[in-house]
């Protein structure tokens, strides 16, 4: 049976709220999420920080594709 979900390198979004007086202080650019999505139709499942965390997850989506009916 073919894998349903794969995991992908993303770039990580951050959204500052800034009030005034702050410093705006830049996002470092390697900063990425590990995310776990549906191959077919995208949708995002899980977000991670670690590769191995979302290996694992994606791994364990993917062996319980055979227990469902």
């Amino acid at each position: 049976m073919e894998p349903q979900y794969e995991v992908r390198k993303v770039p990580k979004v951050v959204v500052q709220g800034i009030k005034p007086g702050e410093i705006v202080r830049p996002v470092p650019i390697n900063q990425y999420w590990f995310v776990v999505e549906h191959i077919k139709n995208g949708d995002r499942y899980s977000e991670h920080d670690d590769e191995v965390d979302a290996d694992a997850v994606c791994e364990k989506l993917n062996s319980q594709q055979g227990d469902r009916p």
